[in-house]
């Protein structure tokens, strides 16, 4: 059936304000630029400039910076006509960053311990936590090859009950639904809670994507001394899900299918400016790779490819690149070791 969008992102659409000075404590940072984020957002804009056609699902406030998210969406090709606005008076949320250090700037405690030092995150009681489930267009997710939900759109209601909903009219019309477990503690009540609802949550999924520390999560009444990637995925695998994406940090990322050969993908060795976005960077030139049946060795490295560019910009959206930069960086990188090998 011919589809008139590739991918639908589903949650968070915020307000990122980057630190436009690197090695500097927020005390000292002189000025922030902005950038729509959140991670779905994020994936969005990525998605969108590397070609796919992509739509959105969420919530904004009804104000400046609502209007500056379906601006800068409208600008990039992404359809807008899922997001909701806000009616309540509930705010966007925003995201601040310092970077003290590539290797710091995911969390950086001082040598005093005293202070926190990263990102700083607004999220309670945010507008795009307030979507509904009768605000979930069916005929809009019937229009989509895939949808992705955030899993921190799990985390409240009824932000939840949506995404359950989105996820039946996607299982009623065909649609794939991707998972990106992005968890974040602080935005849920218990590790149980988190668990019961991801795994859920998975029994609707086609492809699940996580790093360690998120299949830990989900997997926290299950198995919880398990800590192996293989392992986790072969459950998933046997639930029905299709394809499961472990990102390792360093070691690269796994592609697991049943009865097929893991696909291992190893890093791009790169001079970052910063430890966070490379994940939904990853998203992005993964998504674009199977949505454009490359197979899934070239997608982990397209998304591998993204994920290197991202990590040298301060911004986390408008550091991945276009599909020829994500191209160019992949091939130098990853022919190049092929042909070495040979």
């Amino acid at each position: 059936m011919e589809r008139t969008l590739d991918l639908i992102l589903a949650g968070r659409a915020g307000i990122d304000l980057n630190t436009t000075a690197l090695n500097c404590s927020f005390a000292e940072i002189p000025s922030f630029t902005k950038s729509v984020g959140g991670s779905p957002a994020n994936i969005a804009q990525g998605t969108a400039r590397l070609g796919l056609k992509t739509g959105f699902v969420g919530k904004v406030a009804k104000d400046g910076m609502g209007e500056y998210i379906l601006q800068k969406f409208s600008e990039l090709g992404i359809d807008t006509a899922g997001i909701r606005v806000d009616q309540t008076g509930a705010r966007n949320c925003i995201a601040l960053t310092e970077i003290l250090s590539a290797e710091s700037s995911g969390a950086y405690r001082s040598s005093s311990d005293a202070f926190h030092h990263g990102t700083y995150l607004y999220r309670e009681g945010t507008a795009d936590l307030l979507i509904t489930p009768d605000e979930i267009d069916e005929n809009y997710i019937a229009d989509a090859r895939a949808v992705l939900i955030s899993g921190t759109a799990l985390s409240v209601q009824p932000s939840r009950d949506a995404m359950f909903q989105l996820m039946e009219y996607a299982k009623k019309h065909g649609t794939a639904v991707i998972l990106d477990i992005d968890y974040r503690p602080f935005g849920w009540n218990s590790r149980e809670e988190t668990a019961r609802c991801y795994t859920k949550a998975i029994e609707q999924t086609d492809v699940v994507i996580g790093n360690r520390e998120e299949f830990d999560a989900v997997e926290y009444l299950s198995m919880p001394d398990n800590h192996d990637n293989g392992r986790s995925a072969d459950v998933l695998l046997e639930q029905g899900v299709k394809l499961v994406i472990v990102k390792d940090g360093p070691r690269g990322s796994w592609g697991y299918v049943k009865n097929r050969p893991v696909e291992q993908c190893g890093v791009i060795p790169t001079e970052s400016v910063k430890t966070f976005g490379s994940g939904d960077a990853y998203a992005a030139g993964l998504l674009y790779g199977l949505l454009n049946d490359c197979g899934l060795k070239y997608a982990m490295q397209l998304g591998t490819a993204c994920a290197s560019v991202a990590l040298t910009s301060i911004s986390c959206a408008d550091g991945i690149p276009d599909f020829d930069e994500a191209e160019k960086v992949r091939k130098k990188y990853f022919e190049r070791a092929e042909d070495a090998v040979e």
